[in-house]
């Protein structure tokens, strides 16, 4: 036996939403526009990509061997190309949005980088095409985790009716 360690719940896939935020739209804040505008309640970001007029993120720092990783704040005050996004659009314990996007982007010179896009920091430049899956059956509740000490997903199991 390996010893995994995971927490799971079976949810069922809903509709399949194709979009694309127009200029001057925000990455996230648009995402969760979309799923309030079909009644989203849950859903999957399995792709997205476009362009935005600047990008703000935080990636991965580890301030020295051992110590823990944080994640740092990072801007891009330039147009880049935003190369792909996935993620879940979920909600914080009191119910609200929470959405936890993942992506890259290139600058003008072709250099990459990414990590957890921030709402509000990500305006469309032309175009960004985005697919989301809903998600039923699931609740998706992003929560500070003492093991962690960082904010996870926590999946639970919705009843029958529950329409995620």
């Amino acid at each position: 036996m390996s010893g995994a360690r995971f927490a799971t719940v079976e949810a069922r896939s809903g509709r399949i939403i194709v979009g694309r935020l127009l200029p001057g739209a925000d990455l996230i804040g648009g995402i969760e526009e979309i799923c309030d505008h079909h009644q989203v309640r849950f859903a999957a970001v399995t792709f997205a990509y476009g362009s935005l007029s600047e990008a703000g993120f935080k990636f991965l720092q580890i301030p020295s061997p051992g110590e823990r990783a944080v994640l740092t704040p990072h801007v891009m005050r330039t147009r880049v190309e935003f190369l792909a996004g996935q993620g879940l659009v979920c909600e914080d314990p009191d119910g609200k949005r929470a959405t936890h996007l993942h992506g890259a982007v290139s600058d003008e010179t072709g250099a990459v980088a990414g990590g957890h896009f921030e709402k509000g920091q990500n305006p469309i430049y032309n175009n960004l095409d985005v697919t989301l899956i809903e998600l039923q059956g699931v609740r998706l509740v992003r929560r500070y985790d003492a093991e962690t000490q960082t904010v996870e997903m926590e999946v639970e199991a919705l009843g029958e009716s529950g329409r995620g």
